[in-house]
């Protein structure tokens, strides 16, 4: 199981958090609102030695498909739990991937639909 880092809030540019893989591969999920708001998430593949990154997915919660996708990661999360926040429900399901790639294809799933 992967390892999610701190939560990092800034009110005016959002909220992120780093999740390294068990293979090592290092991930950034980005929310650009932060809080329970809508807005993008977009989860990032860290560069060598953390020098830039390469986006591997983004989803606009304000879309119906992104609102669905939504709503099945946050079901069952406690109202005011971190994992009730976009940014915590998609760090949570990412974090159990094999690895970047694995991730991507889970979330580019996800928003498919069920």
């Amino acid at each position: 199981m992967g390892k999610v880092g701190r939560f990092v809030v800034d009110p005016k540019a959002g909220a992120y958090c780093d999740v390294t893989l068990d293979n090592g591969d290092k991930l950034i999920v980005n929310h650009d609102k932060g809080g329970f708001k809508g807005g993008h998430v977009s989860l990032e593949k860290k560069k060598w030695m953390g020098l830039g990154s390469d986006l591997l997915f983004t989803c606009d919660l304000d879309t119906p498909p992104g609102k669905a996708a939504l709503t099945r990661l946050t079901q069952g999360a406690p109202p005011e739990s971190v994992r009730a926040t976009p940014l915590g429900a998609f760090a949570d399901y990412v974090k159990d991937s094999k690895s970047a790639d694995d991730a991507k294809a889970k979330c580019e799933a996800l928003l498919a639909g069920p």
